[in-house]
């Protein structure tokens, strides 16, 4: 065996020992801060726990119980289910704007000014969700908010359930539009060109373009952007601490397992809360990755 041949093995050694590094550093994370979570949460969830008295005993699923039965609990816990399933609708209606800005920065009249408009339009994206949060409570508010000045008219936007969903909805497109947008684009550049020469040849129209070429291309974009933001929307806390100020028609369900977790000590009440939230996002993912064959276009 000559010496190339013994160094050329040594490199691939190395190069598979670097590689195992890699992997393991994000595979330790995962196990130490998920699955040990995830079993302690469980543990937490089958006791009568409050960290601040240091007290515990096992109750079994007397929580899980309390959640759907105890009127205490169950009233406030639906609710929250009920805030945050009307507020995931804002999910598809910013994937809307942010497809539809998209395709309006991919228009040969605005070319010319795309970059400037993409840069603006992703500022959100990548801003501080408490300082979107607090901006808009701003702007929303009843007395002095530029939105009330906007439409002449003086609409008690904390006071009522339904406008503060709405209004929350209302933010979080404006919040959520940019990162749509740069993802539609940059699905949208991946096209092939020849795609287009082709459907001018036959003489398409733009529209039929986009429907029959662009959407279907993409879908795999938006199916990625479904995902995330369904789970994201589920995950929901800042709209109700910051925006809403706790407002009940704003309650989420993370808002529950802080209101009762935290600040009301009942920390197995609230590990019960998380783990039928954690259940629940996976059983909707599941659903989701089962459908997407039926709408998802794979090259």
């Amino acid at each position: 065996m000559n010496s190339s041949h013994v160094k050329k093995t040594d490199l691939h050694k190395s190069e598979r020992n670097m590689a195992r590094l890699f992997i393991a550093l994000p595979v330790i994370g995962f196990c130490i801060f998920t699955l040990v979570t995830l079993v302690f949460v469980f543990v937490f969830s089958l006791m009568d726990y409050n960290v601040y008295r240091e007290e515990y005993s096992f109750i079994g699923f007397q929580n899980f119980t309390d959640l759907f039965s105890n009127e205490i609990y169950s009233d406030a816990f639906f609710r929250a289910i009920g805030n945050t399933m009307f507020m995931l609708l804002g999910v598809p209606v910013g994937m809307v704007v942010g497809l539809g800005l998209s395709a309006l920065l991919q228009a040969k009249a605005m070319r010319k000014c795309s970059k400037v408009f993409q840069v603006l339009f992703y500022l959100p994206a990548v801003t501080s969700a408490v300082a979107i949060n607090l901006v808009f409570r701003y702007l929303f508010n009843p007395s002095y908010g530029l939105i009330n000045k906007m439409l002449g008219t003086e609409i008690l936007w904390f006071s009522n359930e339904w406008l503060i969903k709405i209004a929350i909805m209302i933010k979080n497109t404006w919040a959520g539009m940019g990162g749509t947008m740069i993802l539609c684009l940059a699905g949208m550049l991946s096209i092939p060109s020849s795609y287009y020469e082709a459907a001018d040849i036959d003489g398409a129209k733009p529209g039929r373009k986009f429907f029959s070429i662009t959407l279907p291309l993409i879908t795999p974009t938006l199916f990625y952007m479904l995902i995330t933001g369904i789970i994201g929307g589920l995950q929901s806390y800042a709209d109700a601490q910051v925006f809403a100020n706790g407002a009940s028609g704003a309650q989420t369900i993370v808002y529950f397992i802080w209101q009762y977790g935290i600040n009301q000590g009942k920390q197995g009440l609230a590990s019960a809360g998380s783990l039928v939230l954690a259940v629940f996002i996976m059983i909707v993912t599941f659903i989701q990755f089962k459908i997407s064959n039926k709408w998802v276009y794979e090259a």
